[in-house]
């Protein structure tokens, strides 16, 4: 986040799933991974970006094409850093994601 007023929430996506629920912000690429019931915001910096989202929906993912200025975070403002709670890749040979 960054200095000044403070983030305008814009969009909250909320996990009414048993599972994991992958959210996507782009065009950053970032990836937040909800638990059921759990819910982040969407927050736009600037009044001019509220409103300038768009989402789609596919079986466990949800992208949000944001505006310039938006990140995900907590329903108090505090953001959620990319790969928060994201599943370790399946098999074996695991390589360690950043």
């Amino acid at each position: 986040m960054t200095g000044g007023a403070g983030p305008v929430a814009a969009l909250r996506v909320t996990n009414r799933g048993q599972e994991l629920l992958e959210l996507i912000l782009e065009p950053y690429g970032s990836d937040h991974w909800l638990r059921p019931g759990e819910t982040f915001v969407i927050w736009a910096l600037t009044v001019e970006d509220v409103g300038l989202f768009e989402v789609d929906h596919e079986p466990g993912t949800v992208t949000v094409w944001a505006p310039s200025h938006a990140f995900v975070g907590d329903e108090d403002g505090e953001e959620i850093d990319c790969g928060h709670r994201r599943p370790s890749p399946p098999g074996l040979f695991r390589l360690p994601l950043p």
